[in-house]
């Protein structure tokens, strides 16, 4: 099912953005012109035993980032930063030609370590032949 989505221009920058955006939330422009950081989700456990609870606080990112550096200090521990997984940004492949290429490549490495492991073994061997027939003389 192919939905065909009428398309504005954005106010900022003149490229096109799904009219919707305008109407169903009022925004004029794109979400690459937008100024706003995306939320952060952060996981709490409350109680202990049987009475435990599991809560998903969804937050901005400063107020995260905040609330952990509270939580540091509350508990002695050094400032840990927090951790923001930008998907946008960072690299996240799920296609399959590029795991077997990284895969591929791993075992390569691991067959390179394996063959000049067998060699120093070899040259081993060979260097104690020749204290042997040293040895000998």
């Amino acid at each position: 099912m192919v939905m065909n989505l009428q398309m504005i221009p954005c106010s900022r920058c003149g490229n096109d953005m799904p009219k919707l955006r305008l109407d169903n939330y009022g925004y004029d422009f794109c979400i690459n012109c937008s100024d706003v950081k995306p939320k952060v989700g952060r996981i709490r456990v409350i109680g202990e035993g049987d009475y435990t609870a599991t809560e998903l606080d969804i937050l901005d990112q400063d107020t995260a980032k905040r609330l952990q550096e509270l939580e540091n200090t509350s508990r002695g521990v050094r400032n840990v930063p927090l951790e923001i997984l930008n998907y946008d940004e960072d690299e996240v492949v799920d296609d399959a030609k590029a795991l077997e290429a990284v895969l591929d490549k791993a075992l390569d490495d691991e067959l390179e370590e394996d063959i000049a492991v067998e060699d120093l073994e070899d040259l081993e061997d060979i260097d104690q032949v020749e204290l042997d027939e040293d040895d000998d003389e």
